[in-house]
C-alpha cells in the first residue's frame, strides 16, 4: 500500500549540475651529502653517491636515506590513501549533485501558515535566532540525466538509482514527488545525535519520472546557539543523485571515518586513559595520573560528539558536552606541568576553579544561548593547552630531549592525523582534529610508556652498578674490621704484656731492690757493698725498662753525665763532655726501651775505658738529627791490641754492644788501632 501524495507548494523549479574537485599539491624532499672517498692510489675521487647526486640533484637519494625512512613510509600511505580517494571521488560520471534548493518554514500548531519561501545554497546551516523553532521545508527539483543507458540497466541511471545526503543533522523526512521515502527521529523532539550518519535512500523507478521530479525535505533541529558545538546544529549538506552501488560505497567510507574510526578510536584512549590511572597508583606519577583523566574524559567527549544515546533531554545533552570540555584542557594543562617539573600552586587553582566556573556558566546560558558561553571558553582553553605544550617544549628541549622527543612525536602525530581528515573528509562532521587528537593521546601514552621503560632500565641498571659498589664496600670494611681486629689483638697482647712488666718491675724493685740495699748497708766488705750497688743500679736500669715510660732526651743525658763523670773521676780519667743546648732543652723523648740499652752501651764503654784502654782522657759527645740520634764516647788510650784485630766482636764486649744496637734498629760502630786509641759510634732511630 502506497502513501498519499503531498501537494506541492508554487515554488520555481531549480535544476541541479555536475560538480568536481580538485587534488592539492604535495611538496619536494630536501637532499643530503655525503664526503668524497679517496681511491686504492690515495686520490680523492667522488663516491657512488655523490655521481648519483650529480645527476640527480641530490633529491633521490635525499628521500632514500635511511633517516627519512620513517617519514617516507607514512608519507606514502597518506598519499596512496589520498590517491584512492581521489580515484573513489573523480568515478561520478552518473552523479548528480544538487547544491540549491527552496527553503521554507513549515506550518506548526502555533502557526498554521507556512513560511514564504526563499532560494538558498546548500550546504544551509541553522546559524539563525532560536525563536525560530519550527521545522524546516527544502525543495529541490531534478531531472534524470539523458546519456545513453550503462550495460547494467535500460534506465537513465544505470541499475537502481539512490539518494544520497553526507550530512543531515536533525530529525528529518524525505519525499520523493508527493511520496514519503525515509523518516528518522521525531519532528517534535529532534536530538542532536541524529547528525553522523549519511543518508541513502533508494528510489524506487515508479516514484521516478524522466523530468521534473520533486525532491522534499523537512528537517527539525537545534539552531547553534542552542548546542554546544555547531556540529550539533541543523544543517543539510548538497544532495547527490546517482547509481545505487555507487551511493553505497561513499555511505561505507563515511561511516567509517566519521563513526567507526572516531569511536574505535575514543574506546582505544578509554583504555588508554584507564592503563595511565593504574600506572599513576602504581609509580605515583601525578602526571599520568592526569593524563589518564584527560583521556577518559576526552574519550567521554567522544561518546556524545558521535551521538551516545543518553537519557537526557537536549539541553542537558549539550550543557554535558560543554561541561566536559574545561576538565579535559585543565587535566591536559596539569600533565604537561607536572610533566615537565613546574608546580605552582596559583597556577594550578586557577585553571582548575575553570571546571567549575565553565558549567555554571552553561547552566545560566541554557538552553537557548549555551553556544554564546561554550565557543569562547573552547577558544581560551585551546590556547592555555598551547602555551603549556609549548611551555613544556620548551623546558623539555633544554633538560630532557627524550621526554621532548615523546611530546612532539605526539604532536607531529596529531599534526598527520589533521591533515590526513582534511584530505579524506571533504565535509566535516566531527569537530575538526577529533580523530587527530585520539591519535596524539595514544602515541604520547605510548611514548610515555617507552620513557617509563627506559628509566626504568637505567634505574636497574644504577641500581645493580650500586649494588656491586656496596659488596665492594662490604668487602672493604670487612677488611678492615679483619686488620681492626688483629691490631686490637695486638694492642691487647701489648696491654697484657706491659702490665706484666710492670708487675715484675715492682716485684723487682720490691724484693730484690730491698735486699741489695740492705746488703748495701749492712755489708762489712767493701767489695760485696760495691758489688751489691752495681747490681741495684743495674735493678733499677732494668725496671726503668719494664714500666715502658718514654724519658726525656735532656734528662736522660743528665743521668748519663751524672754517672759517667762519677765513674771516670774515680778511675783518674779527665771528662770532656760535649752536648749541644739546643739537644739539653730537646723536648724529644727516648722510648724506655732505647734509654736502658743506650744507657748500658754507655756503661759498657766507660768499663772499656777504665779497665782495658789505660786512656788518661775521655771524650763524650751528642748530637740529633730529624730522626737519628748519635752518641761517640773516643778516648786516647792504646787501643786494641793486635792479637784482637779482626775480632772485636769477641773482646771487650763489643758485640753485645752491637746486638744492643741492632735490637734498637741502629747501629754501633768501632773504631781502634794500638797507639791511637779507640772511638765507638752509637746511632739510633728516635
Amino acid at each position: 500500500m502506497t502513501p498519499p501524495p503531498v501537494p506541492a507548494a508554487d515554488v520555481p523549479t531549480i535544476h541541479a549540475s555536475q560538480a568536481t574537485d580538485t587534488p592539492p599539491e604535495s611538496a619536494a624532499p630536501g637532499s643530503l651529502h655525503e664526503p668524497a672517498m679517496p681511491d686504492a692510489g690515495g686520490a680523492v675521487r667522488p663516491s657512488l653517491r655523490q655521481r648519483i647526486e650529480r645527476l640527480s640533484g641530490g633529491s633521490l637519494l635525499a628521500a632514500l636515506h635511511p633517516a627519512r625512512w620513517g617519514l617516507l613510509v607514512l608519507a606514502l600511505i597518506v598519499g596512496g590513501l589520498w590517491l584512492v580517494e581521489l580515484g573513489s571521488r573523480g568515478s561520478q560520471d552518473d552523479m548528480t549533485v544538487i547544491r540549491s534548493a527552496t527553503l521554507m518554514a513549515m506550518p506548526t500548531p502555533e502557526r498554521p501558515q507556512a513560511g514564504a519561501p526563499r532560494l538558498i545554497t546548500l550546504p544551509h546551516a541553522w546559524d539563525h535566532s532560536p525563536r525560530l523553532s519550527a521545522p524546516l521545508g527544502y525543495r529541490v527539483r531534478f531531472d534524470l540525466p539523458t546519456r545513453a543507458p550503462s550495460a547494467a540497466g535500460s534506465a537513465g541511471l544505470a541499475g537502481m538509482a539512490g539518494l544520497y545526503i553526507e550530512r543531515l543533522c536533525g530529525a528529518h523526512e524525505i519525499r520523493l514527488n508527493g511520496w514519503r521515502l525515509a523518516v528518522r527521529g521525531r519532528l517534535d523532539v529532534p536530538r542532536p545525535n541524529e547528525c553522523l550518519d549519511p543518508v541513502l535512500v533508494a528510489l524506487p523507478p515508479a516514484m521516478l519520472r524522466p523530468a521534473d521530479n520533486q525532491l522534499d525535505i523537512i528537517l527539525a533541529a537545534q539552531v547553534r546557539s542552542q548546542v554546544a558545538v555547531s556540529e550539533h546544529a541543523g544543517y543539510l549538506s548538497p544532495v547527490r543523485i546517482g547509481p545505487m552501488h555507487q551511493l553505497e560505497g561513499m555511505q561505507r567510507r563515511l561511516q567509517t571515518l566519521h563513526t567507526g574510526i572516531t569511536q574505535a578510536l575514543a574506546m582505544l584512549v578509554g583504555a588508554v586513559g584507564t592503563a595511565a590511572l593504574l600506572l599513576a597508583a602504581l609509580s605515583r606519577l601525578p602526571y599520568l595520573g592526569y593524563f589518564g583523566a584527560a583521556c577518559l574524559g576526552w574519550a567521554m567527549l567522544c561518546a556524545l560528539l558521535t551521538g551516545a544515546h543518553l537519557p537526557l533531554s537536549v539541553p542537558a545533552y549539550e550543557w554535558l558536552t560543554g561541561a566536559l570540555m574545561p576538565p579535559i584542557a585543565v587535566a591536559a594543562i596539569l600533565s604537561l606541568m607536572r610533566y615537565s617539573g613546574i608546580q605552582v600552586r596559583w597556577i594550578e587553582l586557577s585553571v582548575a576553579l575553570q571546571s567549575i566556573v565553565v558549567p555554571l556558566s552553561l547552566l545560566i546560558a541554557a538552553p537557548d544561548r549555551i553556544s554564546t558561553i561554550t565557543q569562547p571558553w573552547m577558544v581560551i582553553l585551546s590556547l592555555e593547552v598551547l602555551v603549556a605544550l609549548g611551555v613544556f617544549l620548551h623546558r623539555a628541549w633544554a633538560r630532557s630531549p627524550a621526554d621532548f622527543r615523546v611530546v612532539g612525536i605526539a604532536l607531529g602525530m596529531t599534526l598527520v592525523g589533521a591533515a590526513f581528515e582534511r584530505m579524506m573528509v571533504a565535509d566535516e562532521i566531527l569537530l575538526p582534529g577529533v580523530r587527530a587528537i585520539s591519535i596524539g593521546a595514544v602515541v604520547m601514552f605510548a611514548g610515555m610508556v617507552l620513557r617509563m621503560l627506559q628509566q626504568m632500565q637505567a634505574a636497574v641498571g644504577a641500581a645493580e652498578a650500586g649494588r656491586l659498589a656496596a659488596e665492594r664496600r662490604v668487602e672493604e670494611i670487612t677488611s678492615d674490621m679483619e686488620r681492626n681486629y688483629s691490631h686490637m689483638a695486638e694492642m691487647r697482647v701489648e696491654q697484657v704484656t706491659a702490665k706484666e712488666r710492670k708487675r715484675i718491675a715492682a716485684d723487682l724493685h720490691d724484693d730484690l731492690g730491698a735486699k741489695l740495699l740492705t746488703i748495701v748497708h749492712t755489708s762489712e766488705s767493701e767489695r760485696i757493698a760495691t758489688l751489691a750497688r752495681e747490681a741495684l743500679e743495674e735493678m733499677r736500669l732494668s725496671v726503668r725498662g719494664l714500666t715502658g715510660r718514654a724519658v726525656q732526651l735532656g734528662d736522660a743525658i743528665g743521668d748519663w753525665r751524672s754517672e759517667v763523670m762519677m765513674r771516670l773521676s774515680q778511675g783518674g780519667v779527665e771528662l770532656n763532655w760535649n752536648t749541644p743546648d739546643d739537644l739539653l732543652m730537646s723536648e724529644r723523648a727516648m722510648s724506655a726501651r732505647a734509654y736502658v740499652q743506650t744507657t748500658r752501651i754507655l756503661r759498657e764503654a766507660v768499663s772499656n775505658v777504665l779497665k782495658h784502654s789505660g786512656a788518661t782522657h775521655c771524650e763524650i759527645s751528642m748530637r740529633m738529627d730529624i730522626n737519628d740520634f748519635e752518641l761517640t764516647i773516643s778516648d786516647n788510650g792504646r787501643g786494641i791490641p793486635m792479637e784482637l784485630d779482626g775480632k772485636l766482636d769477641r773482646g771487650h764486649g763489643m758485640s753485645t754492644m752491637k746486638g744492643r744496637a741492632k735490637q734498637l734498629q741502629g747501629q754501633c760502630l768501632v773504631e781502634s788501632g794500638p797507639g791511637y786509641g779507640t772511638t765507638i759510634r752509637l746511632t739510633l732511630p728516635l
